[in-house]
């Protein structure tokens, strides 16, 4: 019959002699693995029959294995299994099956090989729910503990294996070992700030005492590295080693120095080359499309401490006055802090260095026209003489002479230099060179290039490839046009970690091309109209089972939702309001409540009966947030009233939930209940079993408030049987959060921490700890339940500052 290979390590397959051998239906393939498992032993029928059936056998349980029995000797062959009294035996040699080949390897001591034998989850596609209890955790507990006793391991296969096993300490102290033994213990130090985190806010413990004892000797053998917002740059860096060391000299007598000098000067590369050679702590704050500088710096520090830290402040030019006052207040109050800014004139700020950057030396601007010109025209230009002398022109500007290299694929140096001579005759400073030389770039575009350029600069910061065609147009010359402009360096491609593509112009590139746009109020509207599809499309998806996905995906189109919306607010009619109520829950995740709650009630006379009361549940979301009950009570009134006038049962039946949640926030509890239970009758005729089950949430609220745990809890376990077989929904997640309080109140540590155990695991499936701090809290009551004090402060800390800007009290 030929020599079997039975593997079950991995994707169920059989092989006979190297060739796949079919085995149908899933009970088939359940019974062969587990007589596999056994080889050469009698698996007992009752054994047999919950690895096919779970608890819920036939009546004829040995007639009906006996079926299945048949159909699996049909293909391994009439002799392979054997009938005995008490059930059935597979009779073929250990060897054949890699479990067994497994466990013989391990036991001779003999890891690597062993590991060769893996190929996934153990039992994959055999369909065994007994099989993936009783016998899956067994050998994925071999096969990590093969790893972890390897005497060279593999370091991205640790990576992956501590990605999917976030809470084994003996795998990340394998990865920190081998890390460091490899040479690199930043990233060792880098890896392990990340696992105390996840420990910390997903489970409220430390680290053991070995983990902790090898992060002190890597921090004693290595300094700690911060290197937070700076990008990777993929281009080769020119030159600059003079202006590098007079910067660092500035630095050492001045903590404030700025680099100054025209668009396209290199001001921006210069200060992130900075960083990386000169720089062991060093943090990035974007300013260009940043809504204040405040905000800026705040998300690019986090909670990076930041003592001996550079910060690097980018494009200040467009808020030089706000960059001083910040940069004053921060040096003041940091002595070992320092700041690197970028800009194109001086900020003015008390004991400011301002550094001028020159234009780029003759040789490594030649070097830096050479370079992008082999990237586009596949080698390097012979003509180092023209080439000079383009960079001369230019003016040694990097950005107008990467612009000119670009066009090396369809010109020489000699015609980039002709057609470029009468466009700078009259352009002898900076500013104007480089505008010159995208003069010069645009001319030579095609008639669609040209188009699509120019239209481009209606986006604020980056766009993709769904914003261009919605707003540009351009059929099916679109793709060929932004190819163009691509390959010609007048849009630069920016790849996101989902692999997918955005798009950016440079600034300078940007304010070139508005000054050929103009208004143009239609290319406007279709920019907006966008923009609200996508404001509307992330608003119903924040409230869906995965925000946190949501909102990093909303996040690179925070600026063109700003700018679509500052323009709505110069037109007639209700796009305003419409582009305010898709963008108040995502403006509320940013922490940005103030301006989300101002936008709203400017404009609530700008829409219909319908879209005022959407408006006003979010205005009185807002104030709730804040805790400005007064204000969200009369929101939520006239959503209420709206909702009767409109006829609209669900609408009517969310309305008074809301009312009651800020009834009960005040304590008018008894109202509260009455409330709930209008919109539950409500919920219940129109057979809303989720619209039902949030409002049991807040019922169960009024309840707590009054201190009875019990009832609330009631409450809760209903609205968890109501949110369906989903349990990572928002209700089912929501209603464990309860329960937890419940237990936590009642003194039932162990269903507190089941409860939280439960949330978190549907929080991990669902792109990470969303940003809601109730979680955090019922995390802090069962660390200092259980006694791990210190885990329940830094819990505590987390759950405070976790919503900037919109701090909402801790549970009562």
């Amino acid at each position: 019959m030929g020599q079997l290979d039975i593997r079950l390590l991995g994707p169920f397959e059989v092989r006979r002699d190297g060739w796949v051998v079919p085995v149908p239906g899933r009970k088939v393939r359940a019974l062969l693995a587990v007589l596999a498992l056994h080889c050469g032993r009698t698996v007992p029928v009752d054994v047999l029959g919950r690895a096919l059936w779970a608890d819920d056998p036939p009546q004829r349980l040995r007639g009906s294995l006996q079926t299945y029995v048949g159909r699996l000797r049909r293909v391994l062959g009439d002799d392979a299994i054997a009938t005995e009294p008490t059930g059935y035996r597979l009779d073929l040699p250990p060897e054949c099956v890699d479990v067994r080949r497994f466990h013989q390897l391990l036991d001779a001591g003999n890891p690597e090989q062993a590991l060769t034998l893996w190929r996934g989850d153990p039992f994959a596609s055999a369909i065994s729910p007994w099989l993936e209890e009783h016998d899956a955790p067994a050998l994925v507990e071999r096969y990590l503990t093969a790893w972890e006793q390897l005497p060279d391991p593999d370091i991205p296969e640790l990576h992956k294996l501590t990605t999917r096993y976030p809470f084994r300490e003996t795998l990340w102290l394998r990865l920190f070992t081998a890390l460091r033994d490899a040479g690199r213990s930043a990233e060792a130090l880098d890896r392990y700030e990340t696992f105390r985190t996840h420990l910390a806010d997903e489970l409220g413990t430390d680290p053991t005492p070995e983990l902790q004892a090898i992060h002190r000797s890597l921090l004693q053998g290595h300094p700690t590295d911060t290197r937070q917002g700076l990008p990777h740059d993929l281009t080769r860096f020119f030159g600059r080693d003079e202006e590098l060391l007079q910067l660092d000299r500035l630095l050492r007598s001045s903590r404030l120095v700025t680099i100054a000098g025209a668009p396209g000067a290199g001001k921006t590369r210069l200060s992130r080359e900075f960083a990386v050679r000169f720089a062991d702590r060093v943090v990035l704050a974007e300013l260009a499309l940043a809504p204040s500088v405040q905000t800026a710096v705040d998300e690019a520090l986090g909670e990076t401490d930041p003592a001996d830290l550079l910060l690097i402040l980018d494009n200040c030019e467009h808020m030089a006055t706000a960059a001083a006052e910040l940069v004053g207040r921060m040096l003041a109050s940091c002595p070992s802090l320092r700041i690197l800014t970028t800009s194109r004139v001086p900020l003015g700020a008390s004991g400011e260095q301002v550094y001028r950057l020159p234009p780029l030396a003759p040789a490594p601007a030649i070097e830096l026209f050479a370079d992008r010109a082999a990237l586009v025209a596949g080698a390097h230009p012979q003509d180092r003489s023209t080439v000079d002398l383009i960079c001369r022109r230019l003016d040694g500007l990097p950005l107008a002479i990467e612009l000119a290299a670009a066009w090396s694929r369809v010109l020489s140096p000699r015609q980039i230099l002709d057609r470029l001579t009468p466009l700078l005759q009259d352009a002898p400073g900076g500013q104007r060179t480089m505008s010159a030389a995208i003069d010069w770039s645009y001319h030579l575009l095609s008639a669609p290039q040209q188009l699509l350029f120019e239209r481009l600069a209606v986006f604020t910061g980056g766009f993709d490839l769904a914003a261009v065609e919605a707003v540009a147009g351009l059929g099916d010359e679109l793709l060929g046009a932004l190819t163009g402009l691509v390959d010609h360096s007048l849009v630069l491609t920016v790849s996101l970690h989902d692999g997918h593509v955005r798009y950016r112009l440079l600034e300078p590139v940007r304010q070139y091309a508005a000054s050929l746009l103009g208004d143009s109020p239609s290319l406007r509207a279709r920019h907006a109209a966008h923009y609200l599809t996508v404001a509307q499309q992330g608003d119903a998806n924040l409230r869906g089972p995965d925000p946190a996905a949501t909102l990093i995906g909303l996040q690179p189109d925070e600026a063109n939702l700003l700018s679509a919306s500052s323009w709505a607010r110069t037109q007639p009619g209700d796009l305003v309001l419409r582009l305010a109520t898709a963008t108040a829950y995502f403006w509320e995740h940013r922490a940005y409540v103030n301006d989300a709650r101002s936008r709203l009630e400017e404009f609530l006379d700008r829409g219909d009966p319908a879209l005022r009361a959407s408006a006003l549940t979010r205005l009185g979301r807002l104030a709730w947030r804040q805790r400005d009950y007064a204000a969200a009570k009369a929101a939520y009134e006239q959503s209420l009233a709206l909702r009767l006038q409109l006829g609209d049962e669900p609408g009517t039946a969310r309305a008074l939930r809301n009312l009651a949640l800020v009834a009960a926030s005040t304590g008018q509890t008894s109202y509260a209940v009455e409330l709930c239970q209008q919109s539950i009758a409500r919920f219940r005729r129109s057979d809303d079993d989720q619209g039902r089950g949030w409002t049991l949430t807040v019922l169960a609220l009024a309840h707590f408030e009054d201190g009875e745990w019990d009832l609330g809890a009631e409450r809760y376990r209903e609205a968890l049987t109501l949110s369906g077989s989903n349990g990572g929904s928002a209700l089912a997640l929501n209603a464990r959060l309860g329960l937890a309080y419940a237990a936590a109140a009642t003194g039932d540590v162990r269903t507190h921490r089941a409860q939280l155990t439960a949330i978190v695991a549907h929080l991990r499936k669902a792109s990470g700890l969303i940003e809601d701090p109730e979680w955090l809290w019922a995390s802090t009551s069962l660390a200092a339940a259980e006694g791990r004090h210190h885990a329940a402060l830094r819990l505590a800390g987390a759950a405070t500052t976790q919503r900037s800007g919109s701090p909402e009290p801790p549970p009562r």
